[in-house]
Order: structure tokens, then C-alpha cells, then sequence
């Protein structure tokens, strides 16, 4: 959780910035884990643990790098995946994102090795350090069980059959975009040219209506100059590919990050009836109107 704090550690104001809400969100300038600041986790050469990272920030991105250190992902978003350790070492966590960790502790004992989260280049920063105590490795070598957690019983989308639709990610600064059908006058952002702004509208028109018991794939567009971690109540989907190429794990999950001008593609099966929000969980962006409702019926 990030929070932006005064000099004498008061909350500073300036909640619903209309400037912030067009960009990137309310960013803070002190970041802390389980509601505290952290200089070191104690661990002990040889363990193996197990982390659940959890991304609670307003609108704060997060690349988590562990010196020295070989994270593997067992889960994302609460649902088994295939093992696998990220892309460049990096653990990329957008708001309401979550990852389970493996983590061998190979270092060195008494040794301090830093957690950085680097995902913004002019505000890099350490998170904190894993502290080896002195105590001699509890193994030699690391452990040899298996990794993969148990699956959940999640229906598999037929992307045979699955009806097809785009969803539109538009507006913020630097679009130059105009004539967005607002839900009120904070209308900063949209989806295929309709914004939902505030904590919703009970009447809003649903943007889909899916068919119950029906497979699904959803193209999410990003059209604007900004990161947004999409998120789907309900239901977690298939990641299935990004600017048309194939994903290597096709991951479950129920939040993805899609990144400025880029696309993503996820799949999954209508089992679940009711209205069904979807929004941007850069909190400036969902309540300035990135946000909609779909449909199972």
C-alpha cells in the first residue's frame, strides 16, 4: 500500500484531483507492507517460503525485483498456474493484483538482500531487504518437492464457439478524445465511448449481455497513454494473448494489466448470472469513468 503523506506524516489532501485522475492516478510517496514500514524480513539460509503479494494501492504499479533471489510464481490472483519464474526477474503488480511466491533462500547467512520495486524509472526505491540471520543453512541444497498447487475447478472457455467482442479503453490526458456519453460531469475516461463515473449507476444500460452457460472472449483495447489493471467481479478468466501473440502459462486471473496502445485478450465461460462490474482498479480511473457492467443472463 502506497500513501502520500505530509511532513508531520498526515494524509495529504487533494483526493479526486481531476489532473491526477487524467493520468496516472494518485500516486503516494511512502509505501509500506501490512500497514507498516519495513527495513528487513527475517529468513533463514536454506527455507522455503511461501509469500502472497498483495497490491492495495490507489493507483501505485509495482515491479518487484529480489536481489540475489529466484522468485517462482505458483499463483495468480488466488488460482493455481503453471510454476515459472516471471519475465526479467520482474513481478509486475497493478492495483488488486495478487501473486503467490516461491522463494529458495540461497543467500548467504547474515547477508541483507534488497526487495526494489523499479517499475516507475525516476521513482525506484528499495521495499525492503531480506535479512538472513547467522544461523547456519537449515539445508545444502534446495528443496526438491513439487511446486504446483492443486487446481481450481474452473469451466474451460470452447474458443471454438466463444462469441467475440471488443472492449474499448478510451479517454485521459493526451487522447484528445471527445463527445463521451458521461454518467456526470467527472467523465474522464470511458469504455467504447460510455463512461460510468462516481461508484456506479444502478440503472446504467449494461455494456454486454452474455448468455448463460456461454463461452466468451473479450478483446480489451487500450487506446489511452496509460497502464490500466482491468478488473472482472465474478468471474476469473483465461489470459490467452497480447498484441495478438500467445501468453507462455495462459494464466487464470479476475485483474490484467494492459499497458498503453497495447491488447489483450481473455476468455471464459458465463456460469455465473447477474450484473457484473468492470473496471480499471486505478481507483482515479474507475471513479472518473472507467468502469461498466456486463450481463449474464
Amino acid at each position: 500500500m502506497d500513501w502520500r503523506l505530509t511532513d508531520n506524516a498526515k494524509i495529504a489532501a487533494g483526493f479526486g484531483n481531476a489532473m491526477e485522475a487524467g493520468m496516472s492516478g494518485r500516486i503516494g510517496n511512502t509505501v509500506t507492507i501490512n500497514g507498516a514500514q519495513h527495513d528487513g524480513v527475517s529468513v533463514r539460509a536454506g527455507e522455503r517460503i511461501r509469500l502472497r503479494l498483495v497490491n492495495t494501492s490507489l493507483a501505485r504499479i509495482m515491479a518487484l525485483r529480489f536481489e540475489g533471489h529466484r522468485p517462482v510464481v505458483v499463483a495468480i490472483d488466488g488460482q493455481p498456474c503453471d510454476p515459472h519464474e516471471p519475465t526479467g526477474g520482474r513481478l509486475l503488480l497493478g492495483p488488486a493484483m495478487r501473486i503467490d511466491i516461491v522463494l529458495d533462500m540461497q543467500g548467504k547467512p547474515g547477508a541483507r538482500y534488497r526487495v526494489i520495486d523499479d517499475f516507475y524509472s525516476d521513482l525506484s526505491y528499495w521495499l525492503t531487504h531480506l535479512a538472513y540471520e547467522d544461523n547456519a543453512p537449515l539445508n545444502s541444497t534446495s528443496p526438491k518437492h513439487p511446486l504446483a498447487l492443486p487446481r481450481n475447478p474452473l469451466p474451460e472457455p470452447d474458443l471454438k464457439t466463444a462469441e467475440r467482442h471488443e472492449l474499448k479503453l478510451q479517454g485521459g490526458m493526451m487522447s484528445g478524445m471527445g463527445g463521451m456519453m458521461g454518467m456526470g460531469p467527472r467523465a474522464v475516461w470511458a469504455i467504447n465511448g460510455k463512461s460510468m463515473t462516481g461508484d456506479g449507476h444502478a440503472g446504467m444500460i449494461p455494456i454486454l449481455t452474455l448468455k448463460l452457460g456461454r463461452s466468451y472472449l473479450l478483446t480489451m483495447r487500450n487506446e489511452t497513454a496509460w497502464w490500466h489493471p482491468m478488473h472482472l467481479h465474478g468471474y476469473s478468466f483465461r489470459v490467452l494473448s497480447r498484441n495478438g501473440s500467445a501468453v507462455p502459462h495462459r494464466e487464470w486471473a479476475d485483474t490484467v494489466l494492459v499497458p498503453p496502445k497495447e491488447t489483450v485478450d481473455v476468455a471464459f465461460v458465463a456460469d455465473n448470472p447477474g450484473d457484473w462490474m468492470l473496471h480499471c482498479h486505478v481507483t482515479d480511473h474507475q471513479a472518473s469513468g472507467l468502469m461498466t457492467v456486463l450481463r449474464v443472463a
